[in-house]
């Protein structure tokens, strides 16, 4: 066995580990959303099980970032497990997931698909 086959072995299996571990952090109503579905619908889902009901219009929502780049509407949100909301209340940018539509459907979820889009398009983004 060479040292790089053993290498590349050991980065497989530390990339794997990762995943499963982000994965296995994420939220069950996140877990339900599909690429392809409109933004309506995944609210529809993330809101699913907010208790009290009220007049937000983005439940789980901390925030939401909206660019327009060649034609294209690009819009992010940020997504928490309390409903905590910006000015309200305090949560860092990296327990929050990011949901990231384009022209109003979800083209992917989490940080290496936002991270991705927003170097493909420059956009600047706030550190983590």
């Amino acid at each position: 066995m060479t040292v790089s086959f053993v290498r590349r072995r050991a980065l497989a299996i530390g990339a794997c580990s990762a995943v499963a571990l982000l994965s296995a952090c994420q939220d069950k109503r996140v877990k339900e959303l599909n690429t392809g579905i409109t933004r309506d619908s995944a609210m529809s889902v993330i809101a699913h099980d907010i208790k009290g009901g009220g007049r937000d219009s983005f439940p789980n929502v901390y925030k939401r970032d909206r660019y327009l780049i060649n034609g294209k509407n690009y819009e992010v949100l940020y997504f928490t497990a309390n409903n905590e909301k910006a000015g309200k209340d305090s949560v860092p940018l990296k327990k929050l997931v990011p949901l990231v539509f384009v022209d109003n459907q979800l083209i992917g979820k989490g940080w290496v698909v936002w991270d991705s889009v927003s170097t493909a398009n420059k956009i600047a983004i706030q550190p983590r």
